[in-house]
């Protein structure tokens, strides 16, 4: 299917929220948006999408402070559903659009310190995790959350490369990152990661997280409104969207 490009961004950034039910309207639209744009090999188009979003809300700086933590927790979930070098393009974007922005505002912002090596600090946050129980814990919570019986069958499939692909899951990719959930919701995570997946038209996955997502209690016409969401964007993004799964295709009981 061709790409729709010669519709504007803001038009896109329209529609979307025009299909999503309202819970969704406020602010989860733009994390669809920003995902589906990653994923389906449209990076750059983030820097645009979020001085849309700062110019036509008319932002504060807490409003805008917000938008960039959101935002770059959504990059955070989605690099390890899309690969690093999509995810790193896109926050260059981003970083290309906040400089310009700051440029026209007349805003000088001192660039941040670096240590002898030239390398940035970790954030708090980041720093002192424990990563053999308390975060393995978290990511495996959320899995059953999402899998529940569903978990073991897929795990089944790996055969002896297992073990290994098992603590990836637990404690790095659902531990570390998917399941952090202090920025965005449960719901807003499953977003991205259905997002993410769907765009790259991976059947199997995205039945999975179309699942997870019933499983966190968004009912099935909300979700179905949520792929046609996705679909208008990766459509806009040039992607296929033929024979992706829908939904009324789970064939598990919620």
């Amino acid at each position: 299917m061709a790409g729709e490009t010669s519709k504007s961004l803001q038009d896109l950034c329209a529609q979307v929220k025009a299909l999503l039910p309202e819970q969704f309207r406020q602010d989860a639209w733009y994390l669809i948006v920003a995902s589906v744009l990653v994923a389906s090999g449209k990076p750059l188009e983030l820097g645009p999408l979020y001085t849309y979003l700062v110019e036509s809300a008319g932002a504060d700086d807490a409003e805008e402070k917000s938008l960039k933590t959101r935002l770059s927790d959504a990059l955070m979930k989605e690099w390890t559903l899309v690969g690093i070098p999509l995810v790193i393009t896109a926050v260059a974007a981003l970083g290309k659009a906040e400089k310009e922005r700051n440029e026209k505002r007349g805003v000088k912002v001192e660039p941040l310190t670096t240590d002898e090596r030239g390398l940035l600090a970790f954030p708090e946050k980041r720093q002192n995790l424990d990563i053999n129980t308390a975060i393995p814990d978290r990511g495996t919570k959320f899995l059953q959350q999402l899998y529940r019986e569903n978990l073991e069958p897929i795990f089944s499939t790996w055969g002896s490369y297992g073990p290994d692909f098992m603590w990836m899951e637990r404690a790095v990719i659902y531990g570390l990152f998917l399941s952090d959930h202090e920025v965005l919701s449960a719901v807003e995570a499953e977003l991205v990661i259905l997002a993410s997946i769907m765009s790259q038209g991976l059947s199997g996955p995205t039945i999975w997280h179309l699942r997870g997502l019933r499983r966190l209690g968004v009912s099935e016409d909300d979700v179905e409104s949520v792929q046609k969401a996705i679909e208008a964007v990766a459509t806009w993004a040039g992607k296929s969207v033929e024979g992706w799964p829908r939904v009324t295709d789970v064939p598990d009981v919620i």
